[in-house]
């Protein structure tokens, strides 16, 4: 039975990762969060960057206390027990967040400390992005944990109708991958029309928590570094914005990238692509639940010129349906998942 959402609930939503419009995928994720909130009713009390330690801050602490609930956007911050990570979980045996509704949606969750558990269970929603880590979760929260696509792909398809012609590649979370991913751009772009367009707006994203005099050094290394790295490598832009990223993929015949954002706009966009391992499970993992053919999970020492330029990557008509599948399972079960976390379902059980 449907019911009304309370009015005007207010939200706190931690580890939002689009405090300062850096990531693309991050930048889709939040905005889909935000909207669908404010869309039932909700108010964006606060909004808590996960680079902070919030349990330190007086003026979060406060907005925490007047707030209705907390949402954390888990994303692909929650695996191998990392100290940000522990941050957030941290939300759930806090004395001020007793009396909230608290939610942890989006979340990849991995090799995480036993003792995590116990404030796994204090939280009343729990939404994975993938099928492993609803796994990981049901066994320490010990009650079934839903888990559905990454929100960077709940808004559904967005295919391209034009013509589409050469190749985008992407970078990665590891230094040393982007180099490796950047030279064999730089190689092919001799034989075939190849940009390099990073998932982010910049290099780096600064910390604003870090002391003035150490965050102006390290704006200037960044900078130097970014200046070097686009004389190293002229076919290399840093886009100003997501649609920007969006469009150009959009336009291309082929992706290669180390993100696991960058698999996910290519999926929404319909852009065949290879990619290679991360920093976790995440990209296998969105490998096994989309229905994707693993021949596109490349280890770095295999992926070479003539792989790319020779084999055919577009996708098999099985590979088709399984992302139409995909997608059509983001956007309903995202909608199923607000509508309980603002009320208008009523609560989940």
């Amino acid at each position: 039975m449907r019911v009304s959402p309370m009015s005007q609930q207010k939200f706190v939503l931690m580890n939002h990762t689009d405090m300062q419009g850096h990531h693309f995928g991050c930048a889709r994720v939040m905005r889909h969060i935000e909207q669908a909130l404010t869309d039932r009713g909700g108010v964006i009390w606060a909004r808590i960057d996960g680079k902070m330690d919030w349990r330190k801050d007086p003026a979060t602490l406060q907005k925490i206390a007047d707030c209705d609930a907390i949402v954390i956007n888990g994303e692909g911050t929650l695996h191998h027990g990392r100290k940000k990570a522990s941050w957030l979980i941290a939300v759930g045996n806090h004395p001020l967040t007793q009396s909230k509704k608290l939610a942890l949606i989006n979340t990849l969750y991995q090799e995480n400390p036993e003792s995590w558990a116990p404030m796994l269970r204090k939280f009343q929603y729990l939404y994975a992005r993938d099928a492993r880590s609803a796994e990981a979760m049901s066994a320490k929260a010990g009650r079934d944990v839903t888990w559905l696509p990454d929100l960077s792909t709940a808004a559904g398809s967005d295919p391209s109708c034009e013509p589409r012609s050469g190749i985008v590649f992407g970078d990665s979370v590891s230094k040393t991958a982007s180099n490796f991913l950047a030279n064999l751009a730089m190689d092919l772009n001799s034989i075939e029309p190849t940009r390099i367009l990073p998932l982010t707006i910049s290099l780096r994203e600064e910390n604003p928590y870090r002391a003035a005099l150490r965050r102006r050094l390290r704006r200037w290394i960044v900078d130097w570094r970014q200046r070097r790295q686009q004389r190293n490598f002229p076919i290399l832009t840093y886009l100003c914005s997501e649609t920007d990223y969006v469009e150009a993929i959009k336009a291309t015949r082929l992706s290669v990238t180390g993100r696991f954002h960058g698999i996910c706009l290519n999926l929404v966009t319909a852009t065949p692509f290879i990619c290679i391992t991360s920093n976790s499970w995440k990209i296998e993992a969105l490998f096994e639940d989309a229905g994707i053919d693993p021949r596109r999970l490349v280890a770095i020492e295999r992926l070479n010129k003539k792989m790319v330029l020779e084999e055919d990557w577009s996708f098999s008509e099985r590979e088709q349906e399984n992302i139409r599948s995909y997608l059509a399972r983001s956007s309903q079960q995202a909608k199923a998942m607000f509508d309980r976390i603002t009320g208008v379902e009523g609560p989940e059980l």
